[in-house]
C-alpha cells in the first residue's frame, strides 16, 4: 500500500482541541485524558463529538492540523494508518481510496449474520457513529413487547424467572460482583484473584435462558471458568448475548463450549454477530476482549470485543454514508481488518492500524 501522491488533511468535521501537561482539556471538562493524548471536537452536533487519539499520533496529526492539506508522503504517516483514519473519518484523502476487492467481495456475498448486520446498519444513513454502533451492538435483539413486560416487568422478577436462588456456586468459589456503571445491565459472579482470557457468549433464544442456567451449572464449576454474567432486566435477557461465560485459559474455549452444548442438547440458537463460532455449533461463540487503554476516562465504557467491533464499524459507516450500502459495507469490513479484525472468523491477528 503506497500514498501514491495522494493529498490529506484533517477531516472538517474535527478541530483539535488544547491538551495540558496534565491532560486537562476544555472539550472534557473535569475529565483529565491520558497526557500527551491528541483530543479532537466535532462541530457537527453529534454524539461523537469527542475523539481521543493515542499520544503517537498528536505529533503527526496535530502538525496536519496547522498545516493544512499536504501530500501524504509528507506526513509521518504509514499508508495503512492513513486508510484506517479515512475509513474512519479522521482524514480527509483525495482523491478518495475506494474499498478494495476483497472486502467489495465479502459486501457482495457474505450472508453471515455479522455481515448481514453490517448491511442492515449501511441502510441507516441519517444516524450518528455513536448511533450506528449501537444499532449494531443490539443487532438480534429481540423486542420488549407488551406481553414480555407483563411476564417480566422489573428485575425482580427476571430474578426469579431464572431461577437464580436454586444457583449454588459458592462452594466453587464463586462470588456475586457489584454492578458498575459499565456493568449495570448485568447480573455477574466471579472466582475470587482469577483473572478471565477469554469468553463464551451461550446464545439460546430467551425461553431457554432459565434451562440453560440450570443446565450449565456443571460446566460453571469447571476450574476453567473464571466466572459468567446473566441480563439484569427484561431488554438484556432479550439479547442474544444474554449469557456470558469468561474462562482462565482460551486454549480450553472449545472444550467448554463442547461441553455447553452437550449439557443444553437441541436447544435453538439466537445468532450473535460478530464473534467467532465454536466447533460445537452456533449455539456457543467466542471472543478475546481488547487490552484497556491506559488513563482511559471513566466516562468512556471500556469496548469489549463486539463494543470495539461496533464503535470502529460505525464510525466507518457514517464516514462513507454518500456510497451506495454495498460500498460502506465493504470501507466497514476493510476497517476492521486494518484494527486486526479476521472478517471472515471475526478473531483477532495480527495486523492493526
Amino acid at each position: 500500500m503506497t500514498h501514491d501522491g495522494r493529498r490529506i488533511r484533517l477531516h472538517e468535521r474535527w478541530s483539535v482541541a488544547p491538551v495540558s501537561d496534565d491532560g486537562r482539556t476544555p472539550a472534557l471538562p473535569g475529565t483529565p485524558v491520558p497526557p500527551g493524548s491528541l483530543v479532537l471536537v466535532s462541530g457537527s452536533g453529534d454524539e461523537g463529538s469527542v475523539r481521543i487519539l493515542p499520544a503517537a499520533l498528536a505529533a503527526p496529526l496535530g502538525e496536519l492540523a496547522r498545516r493544512g492539506e499536504t501530500g501524504a508522503d509528507e506526513a509521518d504517516l504509514p499508508p495503512p494508518l492513513v486508510r484506517a483514519l479515512e475509513l474512519d473519518g479522521t482524514l480527509r484523502v483525495s482523491p478518495r481510496g475506494r474499498p478494495a476487492r476483497p472486502w467489495r467481495e465479502q459486501a457482495a456475498s457474505d450472508t453471515s449474520t455479522s455481515v448481514s448486520a453490517l448491511g442492515w446498519a449501511a441502510l441507516l444513513d441519517r444516524l450518528t457513529p455513536d448511533q450506528l454502533a449501537r444499532r449494531l451492538y443490539f443487532y438480534g435483539r429481540l423486542p420488549v413487547t407488551p406481553r414480555r413486560l407483563r411476564e417480566l416487568p422489573d428485575a425482580s422478577s427476571v430474578s426469579r424467572w431464572l431461577g437464580l436462588g436454586f444457583l449454588s456456586l459458592e462452594t466453587a468459589g464463586f462470588r456475586p460482583l457489584p454492578r458498575t456503571p459499565d456493568t449495570w445491565v448485568w447480573r455477574r459472579w466471579a472466582r475470587a484473584r482469577t483473572p478471565s482470557s477469554s469468553k463464551l457468549y451461550v446464545c439460546c433464544l430467551p425461553r431457554d435462558l432459565p434451562y440453560a442456567l440450570r443446565a450449565c451449572e456443571r460446566v460453571l464449576r469447571d476450574r476453567a471458568v473464571a466466572g459468567f454474567k446473566v441480563g439484569f432486566d427484561l431488554p438484556t435477557v432479550l439479547r442474544p448475548d444474554k449469557f456470558v461465560v469468561y474462562l482462565t485459559d482460551p486454549g480450553q474455549a472449545d472444550a467448554v463450549a463442547a461441553e455447553i452444548v452437550a449439557g443444553l442438547g437441541a436447544v435453538e440458537a439466537q445468532p450473535l454477530p460478530f464473534t467467532a463460532t465454536s466447533p460445537a455449533g452456533p449455539l456457543v461463540a467466542r471472543a478475546v476482549d481488547p487490552e484497556d487503554w491506559e488513563g482511559r476516562p471513566a466516562w468512556h465504557e471500556r469496548a469489549s470485543w463486539r463494543l470495539n467491533i461496533c464503535r470502529l464499524a460505525g464510525e466507518a459507516l457514517w464516514a462513507s454514508r454518500d456510497l451506495p450500502a454495498r460500498d460502506r459495507v465493504a470501507a466497514a469490513l476493510e476497517r476492521l481488518t486494518l484494527a486486526g479484525v479476521d472478517t471472515g472468523t471475526w478473531t483477532w491477528t495480527e495486523a492493526t492500524a
